[in-house]
């Protein structure tokens, strides 16, 4: 049985298959942690603490392995020291939020601190991914036509939950319980199948073969 993660082209380097391996591990993590979202928004999250867990180690697993690649090989920001810091970072925040809160409970903290890091851990994570795909944008490890979808992805779905915020505040009070809940989960799922979309585009478009050399510009000799 042949590995897909083999199946390139006979111009591909082992560079390029490592590359192609990264990007559809990468995008089956992706697909992994976006299903696993999908499945648990609502009750099954609080219910089962683990399955928040789950989603937030299959998503850091997801963006290291498109931040390093794999041998040095496959990293969507070129392996430039910012992208890479930049989606460590991304990678890390849920989980660490999440246990920030476990082991200091909200109630333990005055409110001016429980304010200050709620902010902090709010804006932390987008605020790393949208540097992290501008880097993306901009250092041509990734196909042209595909290479601001990520930063497009990430600023409609931030987008959704500032607009969810501002909606919820705006209307407080006048909210029943099932509507304050749908718009929240309904800005959630709308960055959940954004992240379900790259899953998919990075295993579609995964490395096949070596980049091609610029053609020669060619020099004519001066008029005489």
């Amino acid at each position: 049985m042949i590995d897909d993660a083999d199946v390139v082209t006979p111009a591909a380097t082992p560079a390029v298959r490592d590359a192609r391996r990264a990007w559809i591990l990468g995008g089956s993590l992706l697909i992994a942690s976006a299903t696993l979202g999908l499945i648990a928004q609502g009750s099954w999250t609080f219910a089962f603490p683990a399955v928040g867990v789950a989603i937030d180690l299959v998503w850091g697993a997801a963006l290291l392995v498109f931040a390093l690649g794999i041998r040095g090989s496959g990293s969507v920001v070129g392996r430039q020291s910012l992208g890479i810091a930049a989606l460590v970072v991304a990678a890390a925040a849920p989980l660490a939020s999440r246990l920030v809160w476990w082991v200091l409970p909200l109630q333990t903290w005055d409110a001016t601190t429980a304010t200050s890091v709620g902010t902090l851990v709010m804006v932390l994570s987008p605020v790393a991914l949208i540097v992290a795909t501008v880097v993306i944008g901009r250092a041509g490890a990734v196909p042209d036509r595909l290479r601001w979808v990520p930063l497009i992805v990430v600023a409609v779905a931030v987008g959704a939950q500032v607009l969810a915020q501002v909606f919820v505040v705006a209307t407080s009070g006048s909210l029943v319980q099932p509507d304050l809940v749908a718009v929240v989960f309904g800005s959630a799922a709308i960055g959940t199948l954004g992240v379900l979309l790259l899953g998919i585009l990075a295993i579609v478009f995964a490395p096949r073969e070596s980049p091609r050399p610029a053609a020669p510009t060619q020099v004519y000799p001066p008029a005489s």
